[in-house]
């Protein structure tokens, strides 16, 4: 299943497909350190670009006896750089992953990495790039698209902040 995740959502969870159904023991942690990732930012023919990024710290997945997946990642930052433009966050906060049916919600506080994680790690991910900050909700549907972000936290569009 497709699904936009956050790291604390986003990294914590780029690598986690889904939430488990049935409860599972909690995995070791998981160092990202060095780890790199490329999103795309809108369509390239139309002045879209490429967004290159390293990862430094890791998470680690906690699930939950109703099989909730809790992703913290208390040391996790990420360089991001495109277009001669570099910016760098902070991103320990935690995820909160449910898959109800068809449908995966995401309660992200603290400050994270949203994204898509890797269908085909050949090519880039299109798709958003967004930090939050503070109390934010999402779903995805089955097809990995994104249900509007809800919540008082904040959303900064990264394409928005590295466009040229």
């Amino acid at each position: 299943m497709k699904k936009w995740l956050v790291p604390t959502a986003v990294l914590a969870s780029i690598f986690a497909a889904a939430a488990p159904a049935a409860a599972a023991p909690s995995g070791p942690p998981i160092s990202l350190e060095g780890v790199e990732i490329e999103r795309q930012c809108g369509d390239l023919d139309a002045g879209g670009f490429i967004v290159k990024g390293v990862l430094s710290g890791g998470f680690k997945d906690i699930t939950l006896p109703n099989g909730t997946l809790l992703s913290p990642s208390p040391a996790l930052k990420v360089t991001l750089t495109a277009n001669g433009k570099t910016v760098k966050y902070v991103i320990t906060g935690v995820t909160r992953v449910t898959t109800v049916g068809d449908l995966t919600h995401v309660v992200a506080t603290g400050r994270n990495l949203i994204t898509r994680p890797d269908e085909d790690p050949g090519d880039p991910v299109v798709g958003g790039l967004y930090v939050t900050s503070g109390n934010v909700s999402f779903t995805n549907d089955q097809d990995g698209e994104l249900i509007p972000f809800s919540g008082p936290g904040r959303v900064v569009d990264v394409c928005e902040v590295l466009a040229p």
